[in-house]
């Protein structure tokens, strides 16, 4: 069956998967998870329990830096790309996470975002419709990038019934969005081990047209919407059978968010806008929240990074020594009234007590927002002036000469690190500047 304009051309896949053998084998076989495990040895990435037997490190190998071409945080499972052309790819546990993106700075990798071509491919097995117009134009896309009509057809037709099983018969419903990951899985549970042997390489090959894509989308949203998506996580639903109508627990559960909001809202506003705020104010909280939602994909626990930078600088006082942890307290206090684990609470309170820039990270979610919290320093040479003399005006009480001494030695000290920031994604973009601005404000 030819694909037609606003057809994908594997309509009749869908009608006789139930009576294919590969879709009762590949969902038998699907049953299986994956269980790779990724870890950070010495400065290589370890490789163990790979799932897919032809990647070079199956089922245990180690990955060197002068083999990575670059990675792919934001993908579904996080992906590298060799020198080779090989992807493999990284689960999204923290723990592997973690070891990556520490690997990734450790050798200032480079990140890459790329549209995914096997996405388009597997569009067809999706819980979801597209209408003519869409199809269409996926079609010429995927013709721009190098696979035309008849490619598409035969991939999509020789993959399609375990796509159906993966989707559909393991009632995974997923809706918004496949990747060669799923593929693999697919594929791997249907084929003999030659079969997949030779589909991996050809899957490789079509990912390799992945084009790079130059824009970044960033979550953006208020301090208000970031404190909003941290609730719709954090407060507890109701137990089963104390609401029996969905409707009305959702309703009364939007509602105590809503109300939650607006008093946090209202009282972080209020702090974060006292009259001896100059520079630790709403102003650099909002920032704050910009720059996380452009460096989102780097997280491991995005809400517990969006949490503390909305509690890091909310007891603000230049004449003590522990704002850090007083306001790590008030962020905790909160946690506690949501029942929230004692591990998150700990995270919380370390990333907040990393923005005082007094030891090194401990994770890479600390060194994440310690290098937010310092993206002035790499700010246009305006902005950056701007924010010295607020900085100047905060301290007001200082003596002009003790206070010239003091903060000549804070600037010194950040120019006589090794690296002023502390993940690849600011070292690429504001180590240079940053520099430039650190001794320009010296020398004045």
């Amino acid at each position: 069956m030819e694909s037609k304009p606003g057809r994908y051309g594997t309509e009749d896949l869908f009608s006789r998967a139930l009576f294919h053998p590969g879709y009762w084998k590949t969902l038998a076989r699907l049953l299986r998870w994956d269980r790779t495990q990724v870890t950070l040895e010495d400065s290589t990435l370890r490789f163990s329990g790979y799932a897919f037997e032809p990647a070079s490190i199956f089922p245990s190998g180690r990955v060197t830096r002068d083999r990575v071409q670059e990675i792919n945080l934001a993908s579904y499972p996080s992906q590298l790309r060799l020198t080779s052309g090989e992807i493999l790819f990284v689960p999204q546990v923290p723990e592997a996470r973690e070891a990556l993106i520490r690997f990734m700075d450790m050798h200032d990798l480079p990140a890459q975002r790329r549209s995914s071509v096997w996405g388009a491919l597997l569009e067809p097995f999706l819980d979801t419709s597209e209408d003519q117009e869409n199809i269409d134009r996926q079609f010429a896309w995927l013709a721009k990038v190098g696979l035309q009509r008849e490619e598409v057809d035969r991939t999509r037709r020789e993959i399609g019934i375990a796509m159906i099983a993966y989707n559909f018969g393991t009632r995974l419903w997923e809706w918004a969005l496949l990747g060669m990951y799923d593929a693999l899985r697919a594929q791997r549970a249907r084929l003999s081990r030659q079969g997949f042997g030779d589909f991996y390489g050809r899957a490789m090959r079509i990912a390799s047209l992945d084009p790079v894509l130059t824009d970044t989308p960033a979550l953006t949203g208020t301090v208000s919407d970031t404190l909003h998506s941290v609730l719709l996580e954090w407060v507890p639903r109701e137990k089963a059978g104390k609401i029996k109508d969905f409707s009305k627990e959702f309703a009364a559960r939007s509602e105590k968010i809503e109300a939650l909001r607006k008093s946090l809202i209202d009282q972080l506003t209020a702090a974060y806008s006292e009259p001896h705020r100059r520079y630790h104010n709403l102003r650099h909280l909002e920032s704050c929240v910009n720059e996380l939602g452009g460096a989102w994909s780097r997280a491991i626990r995005l809400e517990e990074l969006r949490w503390a930078l909305l509690f890091h600088d909310a007891v603000y006082d230049p004449r003590r020594q522990d704002n850090e942890a007083r306001s790590a307290a008030w962020a905790l206090h909160v946690m506690d009234e949501l029942g929230r684990s004692g591990d998150e609470k700990a995270r919380v309170e370390g990333l907040i007590l990393a923005t005082a820039h007094s030891r090194k990270p401990r994770t890479t979610d600390e060194a994440l927002i310690m290098d937010i919290d310092l993206a002035i320093l790499g700010a246009d040479p305006t902005i950056f002036d701007e924010y010295e003399r607020n900085i100047r005006a905060e301290y007001e009480w200082v003596p002009e000469d003790i206070y010239r001494r003091e903060r000549t030695a804070l600037l010194k000290s950040f120019l006589d690190r090794e690296r002023i920031y502390q993940t690849s994604l600011y070292r690429r973009r504001l180590e240079a500047p940053a520099r430039a601005n650190l001794q320009r404000a010296l020398s004045r």
